[in-house]
C-alpha cells in the first residue's frame, strides 16, 4: 500500500508518504450539511451530502534512513523531511485542491484540500507531524453571512483526539482555556449524553469530558466581551494575592495597571494571579508555577513576539488582558 498526494490538474506535482502510518482515520458523516474551509466563506451541503475527513499522525524519516527496506522513496532515493514539508505547506497556503490516492482502500482518488498540518523535530532528524484532510466536494460558496437571531456567527469543531479537552478548543478559538464552559454550554446535551452513556457502561469520565470525532459548536464571543472578562479574572486574583485591593470593574485602570507592575510570575510563585496565567497558557491551574508552566509561558511569550523569559511579567500579563 501507499498514500499519494498530488495537485489537481498537475500531477508532476506530488509526494508520496516515504513511511506509511500506523492507522488512518476516515470520517463521512451527514452531520456537515454547513461547513466553513479554507476561509472561502460558508459552504452549503446538498441534503444528504458527505462530507469526509481523512487524517493520520506519522514520521517523515530523516535522509540517513534511506538504506531501510520498508521506507519507501519517491524516485530513486529518500528525500529530506523539507521536501514534504514544503510541499504541504505551499498547498495549504495557496488552498490547492489534491487528489488523495491510497491503492487497495476505498480511497482511489478522493479530492481533498489540507485542512490542518502540524510537525516537530523529533530524534535522530526524523520529523514527526499530524495531518488532516477534507473532501474537496461540488460546492456552492455564499460569501455573506448567514443572519442569525443572537445575532452572534458560531463556527464547528471536531474533536481530534480523546486527550482534547474543552480548556485546549477554548485556548484555540478564544485565546483563553479558562472559556471553556461557554464551549460546554453550547453542546451541553450532546457531552452529557455521551458521558451518561459512559458511566452506564461503567466507565469513568472526567467533567465535561469529550470524545474524539464529536462535532461542537463554537459559539462566537466579541473581541470587548473577551477582554473585560480577562480583566476581572485578573483583578479578583489579584485582589485574593493581595498585590492590591481593586474594583473588580473589567477596566485596564490605571490602579489595575499599577498592580500589575509589581507582578512577576516566575517558577516556585505560588497563588491565584499564577492560576490566571496557567488558564492563559493552557496548562493545569494549580496555582504553582512548575517547569510545565515556565515551558508554557515560553511558548506563550513565543508566540506573542514578547520576551521569551518564562516569567510573566507586566508585558506578558498586558497581553494576556488585551
Amino acid at each position: 500500500m501507499e498514500i499519494k498526494i498530488s495537485e489537481a490538474g498537475n500531477s508532476k506535482k506530488y509526494i508520496k508518504v516515504p513511511l506509511l502510518p500506523e492507522e488512518l482515520s476516515y470520517s463521512s458523516t451527514t452531520r456537515f450539511q454547513e461547513y466553513e474551509i479554507l476561509d472561502l466563506g460558508e459552504v452549503k451541503l446538498p441534503r444528504g451530502r458527505n462530507l469526509s475527513t481523512v487524517s493520520w499522525e506519522g514520521i517523515f524519516p530523516a535522509v540517513s534512513r534511506d538504506t531501510l527496506s520498508f521506507v519507501k522513496k519517491q524516485n530513486t532515493a529518500l528525500n529530506s523531511p523539507s521536501y514534504y514539508i514544503n510541499y504541504i505547506q505551499d498547498w495549504k497556503k495557496n488552498h490547492k485542491k489534491l487528489n488523495l490516492e491510497i491503492p487497495g482502500t476505498t480511497l482511489k482518488k478522493l479530492p481533498v484540500y489540507i485542512e490542518e498540518f502540524s510537525y516537530h523535530i523529533a530524534s535522530l532528524g526524523d520529523y514527526n507531524y499530524s495531518i488532516s484532510l477534507v473532501e474537496a466536494a461540488d460546492l456552492s460558496l455564499n460569501k455573506t453571512v448567514k443572519k442569525r437571531a443572537s445575532g452572534k456567527s458560531t463556527k464547528k469543531y471536531k474533536v481530534r483526539t480523546n486527550k482534547e479537552t474543552l480548556r485546549d478548543i477554548a485556548k484555540k478559538f478564544y485565546g483563553d482555556g479558562q472559556k471553556y464552559k461557554t464551549i460546554y454550554k453550547a453542546n451541553k446535551s450532546l457531552i452529557d449524553k455521551k458521558n451518561a452513556s459512559q458511566r452506564k457502561k461503567g466507565i469513568k469520565t472526567k467533567p465535561y469530558q469529550i470524545y474524539q470525532g464529536q462535532v461542537l459548536t463554537i459559539p462566537s464571543v466579541s473581541g470587548s466581551s473577551k477582554k473585560k472578562t480577562s480583566v476581572v479574572a485578573l483583578q479578583k486574583a489579584i485582589n485574593k494575592d493581595k498585590y492590591a485591593k481593586l474594583s473588580v470593574n473589567g477596566k485596564l485602570d490605571a490602579k489595575t495597571k499599577n498592580a500589575m507592575k509589581k507582578i512577576v510570575i516566575r517558577s516556585g510563585k505560588r497563588g491565584e494571579v499564577v492560576k490566571f496565567v496557567q488558564g492563559k497558557v493552557g496548562t493545569t491551574k494549580d496555582g504553582i508555577c512548575g517547569s510545565k508552566t515556565v515551558k508554557a509561558i515560553k511558548a506563550y511569550q513565543r508566540k506573542h513576539n514578547l520576551k521569551v523569559d518564562g516569567m510573566a511579567g507586566y508585558n506578558t500579563l498586558i497581553k494576556m488582558v488585551s
